[in-house]
């Protein structure tokens, strides 16, 4: 059984055919798919708008796959409707596998690492011009390759961190901060992004857990 992990496409109304070939190829891969959060942006467009667009092309494979879809803090449970079932068979806040004796527990991220407007109540609006000049920022920065990464590294040492305090008994993986990594020693993952014409995503078989990372 071969289990795909990917978070954090932010997925809109526009369309990337590049984007959707790479989707397209990963999923036919996959036995079974995890949707680890940010699969949509709610924050650059509605959920009307998503469904309707070119990306529904990618629904009847997903669910094939009887996708597992997560929230995370772009496409919030709120920001949806029952639509979501026309790309997932489960719709939850996280979720358990076992694995040769492993237990991996997957979540976007959010709850361990706030986002802005988890922190200050800020309006839809507010969110949209947030975003948008953070993605033309963040695209910028993995095209220059950037040290930026260090900063968004900080971040999954501060989830790392809370779950060392916690002593959770799983393996965590979550996606959420765009920095991708396995830290076997601490039990801990993040899938990353797949954005900007990259892409970074987890794999969960017969073998473990692998990281992979692609150009599309």
């Amino acid at each position: 059984m071969k289990t795909v992990i990917v978070s954090d496409i932010h997925l809109t109304h526009r369309y990337d055919e590049r984007k959707f070939l790479f989707l397209k190829e990963l999923f036919s891969s996959a036995d079974k798919i995890i949707l680890n959060g940010d699969f949509w942006d709610g924050y650059i467009t509605t959920f009307d708008r998503f469904v309707d667009s070119p990306w529904k092309n990618l629904f009847p494979l997903l669910r094939e796959k009887e996708a597992i879809y997560l929230y995370g803090n772009h496409d919030q449970k709120r920001f949806s409707d029952e639509r979501v079932s026309l790309f997932s068979m489960e719709q939850k806040d996280y979720h358990e596998l076992m694995v040769k004796n492993e237990v991996y527990h997957v979540e976007h991220g959010q709850i361990l690492c706030p986002s802005i407007d988890m922190i200050y109540p800020l309006s839809r609006t507010s969110l949209y011009y947030i975003n948008v000049v953070f993605n033309k920022i963040e695209a910028l920065l993995v095209y220059l390759k950037s040290p930026h990464n260090s900063v968004l590294k900080y971040e999954n040492r501060k989830i790392k961190k809370k779950l060392q305090l916690a002593k959770v008994p799983y393996f965590y993986i979550c996606g959420h901060t765009h920095y991708p990594e396995i830290d076997k020693d601490n039990k801990f993952a993040n899938s990353g992004y797949i954005q900007y014409k990259r892409a970074t995503y987890l794999i969960i078989d017969s073998s473990g857990l692998s990281f992979h990372a692609k150009k599309y």
